[in-house]
């Protein structure tokens, strides 16, 4: 899939991500529990933070013992993760975390077999193919390690922009309230499967999220939405080899 469009970047709003993304409840209380809820352990693992965004996932993996390689595409957003993060990127913390302004459609600036995991949190419908990205992934992953990422999920975004084609791959250009005009791809449940499927990975887990009490005690509208219309699929996937 090729295309002429210039590529969409954060870097025009990621103050206004960086600053208020930890308290959007869509996130805080409902992907980010989900998440963690279906993470393999992390303790002493090495994990790729595949779109740190301003370094809440890199904060959580490094508490729970992770060593983390976080990148971003948006060079913004990777100087708000090393703020936040300036702790940690001590001298004596250099092996535990790493900080790169990298983009996930070009090759891994990593070696073969480097990770025990990899997370990417609602970052992959920013991609129109996901296959290159993905077999990167695979790539840079150990035989037995797996791929947990959180995108959006497919039947509610049919829902929302109402496409001729629902199994069309699709650019969109959408406006969220708390942020601005932000554009990514939708695209079919069978794409997202047989990307991973074409690039070696076998599902383990798909997850439509439930939304938390917490949630429901903060935002009762949004509680009652998503138990309506999930927003958001899970996928923990890894590698065909090591379940074969």
């Amino acid at each position: 899939m090729t295309s002429n469009r210039k590529a969409f970047s954060y870097d025009s709003i990621a103050d206004t991500y960086a600053t208020q993304i930890d308290e959007a409840p869509y996130n805080a209380l409902y992907e980010r529990p989900a998440m963690f809820g279906m993470m393999p352990a992390v303790d002493g693992a090495r994990i790729l933070d595949a779109g740190c965004g301003n370094g809440w996932y890199a904060e959580q993996l490094l508490e729970r013992g992770a060593r983390v390689d976080a990148i971003d595409a948006s060079a913004s957003m990777i100087e708000h993760a090393r703020k936040r993060l300036a702790s940690k990127l001590s001298e004596e913390g250099k092996d535990l975390l790493s900080l790169q302004h990298t983009d996930l459609v070009n090759p891994l600036p990593f070696d073969d077999n480097r990770f025990d995991g990899i997370v990417s949190p609602l970052v992959m419908h920013y991609i129109a193919d996901w296959r290159p990205t993905l077999r990167e992934m695979h790539r840079v992953l150990k035989p037995e390690g797996w791929l947990l990422f959180s995108t959006h999920h497919p039947a509610t975004e049919m829902v929302r922009f109402a496409p001729a084609n629902y199994f069309k791959v699709e650019h969109v250009v959408d406006t969220w309230k708390w942020l601005g005009e932000v554009e990514f791809y939708r695209r079919p449940l069978t794409e997202i499967s047989s990307a991973l499927s074409d690039a070696g990975f076998v599902i383990e887990r798909l997850v439509e999220p439930v939304p938390t009490g917490e949630l429901r005690r903060a935002k009762p509208d949004s509680y009652a939405d998503l138990m309506r219309q999930p927003e958001f699929l899970l996928v923990l996937a890894r590698p065909r080899s090591a379940v074969s």
